[in-house]
């Protein structure tokens, strides 16, 4: 019988909701209680062409009026993957700020679409000072849509609402897909998004074991081979947060707060103001 790969994959997912942008924008909006009028995938040609460097770059880079929404899917919930999320979240509002010469107008947001997370649903994560417990900025705004809670509830027969339901539907398999989908246009839509990419010849063939695997380990590597470091891993990823370090920096953050997001010692920071 052939294996049928939910949304909880990156190529599933990026296939559905790329080709069909009214689903993720539906979501987008459930998550943060608004509505855009503009809504533009930056990265639109992610399926098609850049399928071999899934898992190294920003997920899904979106531009929704005067703001900018960086939606990342991990597959595997856990400590590394918490504080990559942070780190590209702050990188986006880098190269953002950069790049315009000015102080971003809207706020930047990050959703963070994670499968093995055993916590509620949706979660505000608040970046706050340390000493004072008060938020450091408000033009950053990350959530945690955890799917695994809304999965739960469908299959121990818990009435989901058709909000629930869009989130359910990411870690579905397609006969729990083809019961939930009725008088749900959103979900029948996806449902048939996800079909096709299954059937799709150049996503499928790279569901091998040792792809999966590669796929995984992309995400430890990631920050690495985006700064052309070929050393190893565990050094590669020490010059990726060091670099990222020295750009909290220079932006005037908080070197206690550095240290807490990158894992970096508070000595090692300071030693790179010498």
């Amino acid at each position: 019988m052939t294996k049928f790969y939910t949304a909880k994959y990156e190529p599933i997912f990026m296939y559905s909701v790329v080709k069909h942008q009214r689903i993720i924008k539906k979501i987008v909006e459930q998550v943060l209680n608004k509505k855009y009028k503009e809504f533009v995938i930056l990265n639109p040609n992610l399926i098609k062409d850049n399928i071999y460097n899934i898992g190294q770059k920003l997920d899904l880079l979106i531009k929704a009026d005067d703001e900018y929404i960086n939606v990342e899917l991990n597959s595997n919930y856990n400590k590394y993957v918490k504080e990559r999320n942070l780190l590209y979240v702050f990188k986006l509002c880098l190269d953002k700020s950069e790049k315009d010469k000015e102080t971003l107008k809207g706020k930047v947001r990050q959703i963070n679409i994670n499968f093995g997370r055993k916590s509620k649903g949706i979660e505000d994560i608040a970046i706050v000072n340390l000493m004072t417990n008060k938020k450091i900025t408000t033009k950053i705004e990350i959530k945690n849509l955890n799917i695994d809670f809304y999965t739960k509830k469908y299959y121990n027969n818990y009435k989901l609402t058709e909000e629930e339901k869009l989130y359910a539907m990411l870690g579905l398999e397609i006969e729990e897909l083809n019961k939930i989908s009725e008088r749900n246009d959103i979900v029948k839509e996806f449902k048939k998004s996800v079909e096709e990419a299954n059937k799709d010849e150049l996503v499928v063939k790279w569901f091998s074991p040792e792809q999966e695997r590669e796929m995984r380990e992309n995400y430890i590597k990631s920050e690495a081979e985006e700064k052309g470091i070929k050393k190893g891993r565990k050094e590669g990823i020490l010059e990726g947060l060091l670099q990222t370090a020295k750009n909290m920096l220079e932006a005037d953050m908080n070197i206690e707060t550095i240290s807490k997001l990158t894992g970096l010692s508070v000595k090692k920071i300071k030693d790179m103001l010498l």
